[in-house]
C-alpha cells in the first residue's frame, strides 16, 4: 500500500510538472506575439486548459510572465557561459559576450522581450550579466589589457553601449554590423588599439555565429 501511495504521489508530481511546462511553453508563443499585453485568457487558450487549472500553477498573468522571463533569460545565460568558458583574452571575451547577447536576443522576439524584462526586474540572470562584465573588465585591468582608472565608469560605458546598440538594431536604425562597430569603439575606449579591436570584434561575430563549435572545443 505504501509503495502504491508513493507511486501515486510521484505520478501526480510528474503530471503537475508536465502541465506547468505545457503552460509555460504555450506562454512563450503568446508573449512573443503580445508581450506585456498578454492576458490569462490568451495563456489559457494557447495551452488548451481551463482557467481554473491555470490558477493551480500561477496566481496571475504577471506571475507566469515573470516565470517565462526568468526561464528564457536563464537559457541565454547558460548559452553564453558555455561559449565564454576557456577564452583567455579579456578583450576577446568581452567582444564575444556582446556579440552573443546580440545574436541570441535581437532576432528572437521572446528572448529580446525576456532580456528587457529581466533587466527591469533585476532577475538573477541579469545580475550575472553585470557581474560577468565586471569580471572581464577587472581581469583585463589586472593584466594590463585594459587601461581602466574607474571600474564603475567602465562598466557603465560597456553595459550602456550594449543596451543602446541592441535598441538601435531592434528599432531598425542599424543593421547587425552595428554590434561590431559599437564593441570596437568600447574596446578602443578601454585601451585596445583600434585595428586590433576591429579584428577581435570580427572574430567575436564569427564565434557567436557558431557557438556550438566553440562550446564543444
Amino acid at each position: 500500500m505504501k509503495i502504491n501511495l508513493e507511486a501515486r504521489a510521484l505520478n501526480a508530481e510528474l503530471r503537475r510538472a508536465k502541465t506547468r511546462a505545457r503552460i509555460m511553453e504555450a506562454a512563450v508563443g503568446v508573449i512573443s506575439a503580445k508581450g506585456s499585453a498578454a492576458t490569462i485568457e490568451d495563456f489559457v487558450a494557447a495551452a488548451g486548459i481551463a482557467r481554473g487549472t491555470f490558477y493551480n500553477y500561477f496566481q496571475s498573468a504577471a506571475e507566469l510572465v515573470e516565470a517565462v522571463s526568468h526561464g528564457v533569460a536563464e537559457s541565454v545565460e547558460t548559452a553564453i557561459a558555455g561559449v565564454l568558458d576557456g577564452i583567455e583574452d579579456p578583450a576577446l571575451e568581452f567582444a564575444v559576450f556582446g556579440a552573443l547577447i546580440a545574436r541570441l536576443t535581437v532576432d528572437d522576439p521572446t528572448r529580446r522581450w525576456a532580456n528587457v524584462r529581466a533587466e527591469q526586474l533585476q532577475l538573477a540572470s541579469q545580475v550575472r550579466h553585470v557581474s560577468r562584465v565586471e569580471g572581464i573588465l577587472e581581469r583585463g585591468r589586472a593584466i594590463g589589457r585594459f587601461k581602466i582608472t574607474d571600474l564603475l565608469a567602465a562598466r557603465t560605458l560597456a553595459m550602456g553601449a550594449g543596451r543602446a546598440s541592441l535598441r538601435n538594431i531592434v528599432d531598425g536604425r542599424a543593421g547587425h554590423d552595428h554590434t561590431a562597430a559599437v564593441l570596437s569603439l568600447v574596446l578602443g575606449a578601454l585601451g585596445v588599439p583600434a585595428d586590433e579591436a576591429g579584428r577581435l570584434c570580427l572574430e567575436a561575430l564569427q564565434i557567436a555565429e557558431r557557438p556550438d563549435q566553440r562550446s564543444a572545443a
